[in-house]
């Protein structure tokens, strides 16, 4: 209430509303932006999650409800404004909070991925490595210690979540030691 009982209120003056209502916030609505190259992928009833500084180990969940179709301007590449429906029953998020979000817009389970590091590395001696070819059009290539020597892998890519990539094709199995790099002669090594 911003007027106090007994005060004059006049249609003709400049006033404050009279009252304010609240909003059901058991339901918030997040605002996100997703970059130009990835909003071909989001589509509503995707699923999302988003941390907030005010609880930054507790993850919350929603759902994409809304894509608004201009983009802003926002150098060096245009953004869009997506809304995120997300539950709140216990009151915790605020009108307000800012929120580091995730999108789901496509999901494997059971699947071989290997680090991006690994699809990033090549020998520097590559007169010294096993199988050193290219691999045929539209694959990749993995490095993998097979008895004890460096031997290149083809491979066709799957999804990638920025760290790691699905394996959906190609002779990586679980258990086999990825090359990632290598430092003064001495190979590193990551499973799978």
């Amino acid at each position: 209430r911003d007027v106090e009982i007994g005060q004059t209120v006049a249609a003709n003056l400049e006033m404050p509303p009279l009252f304010l209502i609240a909003a059901d916030l058991t339901v918030i609505h997040v605002g996100a932006n997703v970059g130009e190259k990835d909003i071909s992928e989001v589509k509503p009833g995707d699923k999302a999650s988003f941390t907030v500084e005010a609880f930054p180990n507790r993850l919350f969940t929603g759902e994409v409800t809304q894509i608004r179709p201009s983009p802003q301007s926002i150098k060096p590449a245009p953004t869009y404004d997506i809304v995120i429906r997300a539950p709140n029953p216990d009151l915790l998020l605020e009108p307000g909070m800012i929120a580091t979000t995730s999108i789901v817009v496509d999901r494997r389970d059971d699947v071989i991925r290997a680090p991006n590091q690994a699809l990033r590395y090549s020998p520097r001696d590559l007169a010294g490595a096993g199988g050193a070819m290219m691999p045929p059009g539209g694959w990749s290539q993995l490095w993998i210690l097979r008895d004890g020597k460096p031997t290149a892998i083809p491979v066709q890519l799957g999804l990638d979540d920025g760290a790691n990539t699905e394996i959906v094709q190609g002779e990586v199995r679980p258990g086999d030691e990825l090359i990632i790099g290598e430092s003064d002669g001495i190979l590193e090594k990551q499973k799978p």
